[in-house]
């Protein structure tokens, strides 16, 4: 049986650990829009790697509690002026 699932849950979910997780995702880029070079994609490409070995978004149950997770999570909104 292969472990990484687990391993990667004992990995990243402690205290340090999340914050790891939180410091790759904005170093690669995950959460920017406008990645140009072959080497940004690789890097982001690696960093989806990470969260599927994570068990997140495997199957279609796991896809839809991501995204529902994700409408929990404040917005920042920029105010009209």
């Amino acid at each position: 049986m292969d472990n990484t699932i687990l391993n990667y849950h004992l990995t990243f979910n402690t205290d340090s650990g999340r914050r790891v997780l939180a410091h790759i995702l904005a170093e690669s880029g995950y959460f920017d829009t406008e990645l140009k070079t072959v080497e940004e994609l690789a890097v982001l490409n690696f960093v989806k790697k990470i969260i599927k070995n994570l068990g997140v978004g495997i199957t279609p149950e796991q896809t839809t509690e991501f995204v529902n997770k994700l409408f929990e999570i404040s917005i920042n909104r920029k105010e009209s002026e």
